[in-house]
């Protein structure tokens, strides 16, 4: 019988003619699984695994909408690679949550909107295995909502009796608070170490009594650290609340929460960064659009690259001579050094130099700018007089220095993305001088 025969319907049934097809096939065992699973209609084992144990009699065909959560790392020794995790949710993931309220849940928050399906950390991880723990706890909480429909709340006390934090029940750990967008209505997501609270069952159940609260504990082990002992407990105001039990029934048909050592997902070098089928296709629909005469934002005249610690960022095509860099570079330490008590001067400019520090290591070698030269271009100030106020005087000229800048920083680069958001931070620093009495 050819594979294309076999169409399993169950989970184990997958796996028996995955082992079939890494022995005629020569695959790994993780292909295989993929192979058999888009043999029966599914796009890969995890969607597969997902379907079929939250409902075993459903139709095989892929179902849902795809979602890619990734993460860029770079770890202590020089590796650097990116770490691409693909779940499959019942809705898209924008009609689950908004961009805006990915802030008020302390996982999603370090997450920024790459494309309509992608959603990428911020930050560069520290290693390989943080950048998967990261991507796994995301994907945690995304199927937390597509199974709920519960958005996270911004909001620290509103469940909790009184609406008083203080009232918080015995013995919560790493929770979070959840709200029905339809009725208004609050629960709360206690995941404390399991360990930690078997001691305290008796002291939580007399504080749901008095409190009028119910207290459930899901089959399904929940978002926070689940392979290493926390546990979900959904917790709700027996009157106003959220009800648990349709909650915890909705959960508990959810397959095994994605942990790291379970990762099925894909590591691959940083760069090219990943583009997601989304990206590409909102790309292309909107090159076939109609397109009305519009200002070029300049995109073109910038270039990537990667940050430590900070990730992808853009600066400007070409080069500034190194001549025009030391030029601005003493009027930024000029600033500087009379401003260290004016933050809203201070910090700005700081940070433009930092920024232009980075450019200029990006546009020359060691060869064209060595270090000697290139650590004096925007540090290495002196004469800092630490002044609470500075005259009049003193401050327009700060505010001249700061201007011509400005025009050597537009003279020498194209307009762009990263230069103008760099203006905004000198505009920004001249308004703070003005208001310096």
């Amino acid at each position: 019988m050819s594979s294309q025969t076999i169409q399993p319907s169950t989970v184990e049934g997958l796996k028996r003619l995955a082992k079939s097809l890494k022995t005629k096939r020569g695959l790994q065992y993780t292909k295989a699984l993929d192979a058999a699973a888009q043999a029966s209609g599914f796009h890969n084992f995890r969607h597969a695994r997902n379907v079929l144990r939250s409902s075993p009699n459903v139709e095989r065909s892929p179902l849902g909408q795809c979602i890619f959560l990734t993460a860029y790392w770079k770890d202590r020794n020089g590796g650097v690679g990116r770490e691409t995790l693909t779940i499959w949710l019942s809705d898209p993931w924008n009609d689950l949550i908004t961009p805006t309220q990915l802030q008020n849940h302390i996982t999603l928050a370090s997450f920024r909107t790459e494309g309509p399906d992608h959603l990428v950390r911020e930050h560069l991880q520290s290693s390989k295995s943080a950048a998967r723990r990261s991507v796994c706890a995301a994907a945690r909480v995304m199927y937390f909502m597509d199974a709920t429909k519960l958005r996270p709340s911004k909001s620290r006390s509103r469940p909790f009796p009184g609406g008083r934090s203080s009232n918080a029940v015995p013995g919560q750990d790493h929770y979070s608070i959840w709200y029905d967008r339809h009725t208004k209505r609050y629960l709360f997501a206690d995941e404390p170490y399991e360990k930690a609270v078997e001691d305290r069952a008796q002291e939580r159940e007399i504080w749901a009594y008095e409190h009028g609260f119910a207290i459930v504990k899901t089959e399904w082990a929940g978002m926070y650290a689940p392979d290493i002992g926390s546990r979900l407990y959904l917790i709700s105001d027996k009157t106003n609340g959220i009800p648990l039990d349709p909650i915890a029934a909705a959960l508990d048909n959810l397959p095994s929460p994605i942990v790291e050592s379970a990762w099925d997902g894909e590591s691959a070098p940083m760069q090219p960064f990943f583009v997601s089928p989304g990206t590409i296709a909102k790309a292309a629909a909107e090159k076939d659009k109609p397109k009305s005469p519009r200002k070029q934002d300049g995109q073109r005249n910038s270039l990537g690259y990667v940050q430590a610690f900070v990730g992808p960022q853009r600066r400007p095509k070409g080069r500034m001579p190194i001549e025009a860099h030391a030029q601005v570079g003493r009027l930024l330490k000029s600033v500087l050094k009379d401003t260290y008590h004016r933050k809203g001067v201070y910090n700005r400019v700081n940070a433009i130099r930092s920024e232009l520090d980075d450019w200029a290591q990006l546009e020359y070698n060691h060869d064209e700018l060595p270090n000697e030269q290139f650590f004096d271009l925007y540090y290495h100030e002196s004469g800092s007089t630490f002044s609470r106020a500075l005259p009049e005087a003193d401050r327009e000229r700060h505010v001249q220095s700061l201007a011509h800048a400005t025009e050597l920083l537009k003279e020498h680069h194209p307009d762009c993305p990263p230069l103008r958001s760099l203006l905004k931070k000198v505009d920004a620093a001249v308004k703070s001088l003005r208001d310096w009495n």
